[in-house]
């Protein structure tokens, strides 16, 4: 019934990076030639978060599921950071998911294939994403992220605007040349984010 979503970060009465996702929402609406007819920033999250039971001070992972209509349904669910000490290399193939569709069985299924922890997405020998998180790696001066991810993260965004982290193209190959891989995405701040070690 809602073919896309937005997973927000919500904490304090607080919907975070509203903005960001914003924007990636009317960009998908764009995609498919349609007008943007849903504004995040006219829902009252501190309402919807009492009618769920959201706590004040717990973070929870709101995700909001939305069609081309404007139609869309909110819900609130406590968020845990994963710890992730393993990963598998996966390529992707022909499959995409340059729009943040809630259809993820591709995605899920290829977690659900591995022994590891977590998976990296590749495509044509180059690295994109994890299976919920776009990636930084530390190269001993800087965090880089892949040019061209599996999707164009909201953390991310912010963090390349800030000048946090730059982005270039990184083939599997060089992944040997970097000392630390981080996951980020909208709902863990950058000192929380799960790393791992390289080198």
């Amino acid at each position: 019934m809602y073919p896309f979503f937005e997973t927000i970060r919500y904490q304090n009465a607080v919907a975070d990076k509203l903005q960001l996702h914003q924007h990636r929402l009317e960009n998908t609406f764009l995609h498919f030639g349609r007008v943007p007819v849903l504004d995040l920033m006219r829902i009252d999250f501190k309402k919807e978060a009492e009618k769920n039971g959201a706590l004040r001070d717990c973070v929870y992972k709101t995700k909001v599921s939305y069609d081309l209509l404007g139609n869309y349904h909110i819900s609130f669910e406590p968020y845990s950071i994963r710890t992730i000490n393993t990963f598998t290399l996966f390529d992707i193939g022909s499959n995409d998911y340059s729009i943040k569709f809630t259809d993820r069985v591709w995605i899920n299924n290829a977690l659900k294939s591995v022994t590891t922890d977590e998976v990296i997405f590749v495509k044509d020998g180059f690295l994109k994403d994890a299976s919920y998180a776009n990636i930084v790696l530390f190269d001993g001066y800087n965090w880089v992220t892949p040019s061209n991810p599996l999707l164009l993260g909201t953390y991310r965004a912010l963090l390349l605007n800030e000048k946090k982290i730059i982005e270039k193209p990184i083939t599997i190959d060089q992944l040997k040349d970097h000392k630390r891989l981080k996951f980020i995405n909208a709902m863990m701040l950058w000192d929380e984010s799960p790393i791992i070690d390289l080198s």
